[in-house]
């Protein structure tokens, strides 16, 4: 897996986990396999419920999103947005498989950012996992 985090001036981050697939999938499968990927590595603490990553499925929102439209969706806000703004998307196009997140502003800052980064290294990496498994 490749794994590529940039920090911007302005607060915002793009993040880009990619790997070799031998599969293409669609943008809905690749969400569902994203989303699973986030409750497994949070051991079923975090769940994609109602467009929102939240605790146990139900209250507070970690991350808001708006529709999935072109294997895209808009981050809205939630508890670990600074503000709304900024992209989560998804694709296999059969030979690689990425998840890429661009113009997300955390709320988080100096080393406790590099803790959110790590989650998300680690769930791009089970996301990918998951997306080598359907080509078996």
């Amino acid at each position: 897996m490749e794994s590529l985090s940039v920090k911007h001036e302005d607060g915002t981050i793009d993040s880009t986990q990619r790997a070799p697939v031998g599969v293409a999938l669609d943008a809905a499968r690749l969400e569902q396999l994203y989303w699973e990927a986030i409750r497994r590595v949070t051991l079923g603490s975090a769940r994609f419920s109602g467009d929102a990553v939240r605790l146990l499925g139900l209250w507070p929102a970690f991350l808001r999103f708006g529709p999935l439209v072109h294997g895209r969706r808009a981050i809205l806000g939630g508890l670990i947005a600074r503000r709304s703004g900024g992209t989560i998307s998804w694709r296999a196009d059969g030979v690689q498989a990425a998840i890429e997140v661009e113009g997300f502003a955390p709320l988080l800052a100096g080393p406790l950012w590099r803790l959110e980064v790590a989650l998300h290294d680690l769930v791009g990496a089970r996301f990918l996992a998951l997306v080598a498994r359907e080509a078996r």
